[in-house]
């Protein structure tokens, strides 16, 4: 159905092996997902030659594990940049891109100077009340979306947004704000931001559009009934790096599913893999709004995958999620949970929203751990690679979402 399905330059499903999953079947799936990364230019993003060939690449599996594959086109707006972005602030001077700081996805495009307005968290509107129009607002780290500080920068007539990082980790992390913003947006890293003084010079430049293309979900489905059971996890990476982590480890786990589970399990079990989540949950509330009626009323619920193989793994479970399908999930997972909450961060809020039960596992981002450590380092970042993962605990999330998948399927189809 998808010319990329027949990429001749991805690599190769792994091979057969007795329906129990390891990490070595785990490991095959990502490192063969950083070999796709690495032939086109280290990213498997939306709109890249590395999400096609991973689109491919994991068809080939499914089909080979005897599940139903469909190929959903997904409409899309996508942010480009054409020439560098230039930030230049105060006694800093030019700031690096990548590496001081970068473009936000839907950034909007603009140039000029003003003189930097510090706005506190920038979640609310009143934050912006000392922001004089033609100021850039220097905003967080906050405790809402990039979008929320974003719009409210807008509206106060701000000349530019420039976001604090929230991660503490080198470098700078890559992001969305999910619509076009109205306004050059930038994200600064943590480090660099602490040294920029309230009133500070500032110069810019961001040179970005958006332009209508498309995409895809794919979706797979095993056994049969009227009510079905699904699990998704997003395919795409960031266009910093190969993704492994965010969010192989999540693809992987399905694909094993797939296969320990067999193309006819008891019940119907249904998987996604949804495009563009790196840009706002895109693929996933595509698929969700084009369901007619009568078969979102069939799911009976939706469990999500983002982020199961953090080298610093807090493993957890949604906090704010279906009580039954998180009481199933603990109890099929090895070890204790910690309850994190995932708010609209990933694809379960697009089923969330249109009122289908949900719940998640998760080993952590770029959260505040014990002791110091952020779960992963790397999250959003070139070093998001097959060194990255923690095999271990990715082991334990997917037999755990296994077990969960297999045991609601049947309590579906009794």
């Amino acid at each position: 159905m998808l010319a990329a399905g027949c990429d001749s330059s991805s690599p190769e499903e792994p091979a057969p092996q007795p329906r129990r999953v390891t990490e070595r079947a785990l490991a095959e799936h990502l490192r063969a997902l950083e070999r796709i990364a690495e032939r086109h230019g280290g990213n498997r993003a939306v709109g890249t030659a590395g999400y096609r060939a991973s689109v491919g690449y994991v068809t080939r599996v499914l089909r080979r594990a005897g599940w139903r594959v469909q190929v959903q086109r997904v409409p899309l707006r996508q942010s480009r940049e054409g020439s560098t972005p230039r930030l230049a602030v105060g006694s800093l001077g030019r700031l690096r891109p990548g590496v001081d700081f970068t473009t936000l996805s839907y950034s909007g495009a603009g140039a000029g100077r003003g003189r930097v307005r510090r706005v506190g968290d920038g979640c609310a509107p009143a934050d912006f009340a000392a922001l004089a129009p033609g100021e850039v607002a220097l905003a967080g780290p906050g405790s809402c979306f990039f979008r929320v500080q974003a719009a409210n920068a807008r509206r106060a007539g701000a000349l530019a947004l420039l976001a604090v990082d929230s991660s503490r980790a080198p470098g700078v992390t890559s992001a969305t704000l999910a619509t076009p913003a109205g306004l050059p947006a930038l994200v600064v890293r943590r480090g660099v931001a602490r040294r920029i003084e309230d009133g500070a010079p500032v110069s810019l430049r961001v040179d970005a559009t958006v332009r209508r293309s498309a995409t895809w979900n794919m979706i797979a489905d095993a056994g049969s009934g009227a009510r079905v059971v699904m699990a998704g996890a997003h395919l795409d990476s960031v266009p910093a790096g190969p993704g492994i982590d965010d969010n192989g480890s999540g693809v992987a786990s399905l694909l094993e599913a797939a296969r320990v589970l067999g193309p006819h399990p008891r019940g119907h079990v249904r998987l996604g893999f949804w495009a563009a989540e790196e840009l706002g949950l895109i693929g996933s509330r595509d698929y969700v709004r084009t369901l007619p009626p009568a078969r979102r009323r069939a799911i009976s619920g939706y469990l999500n995958l983002d982020m199961v193989g953090s080298p610093n793994p807090i493993p957890a479970v949604y906090a704010d999620a279906d009580p039954r399908l998180t009481r199933l999930l603990r109890r099929v997972h090895p070890g204790r949970e910690v309850a994190e909450p995932a708010a609209g961060r990933s694809d379960h809020a697009s089923f969330d929203r249109a009122g289908i039960a949900v719940a998640g596992l998760y080993t952590g981002a770029d959260e505040e751990a014990p002791g110091g450590r952020q779960p992963d380092p790397c999250y959003h970042r070139p070093c998001d690679t097959f060194a990255n993962v923690n095999l271990d605990a990715m082991l334990g999330m997917a037999r755990a979402t296994i077990r969960a998948l297999a045991v609601e399927a049947r309590r579906q189809a009794k």
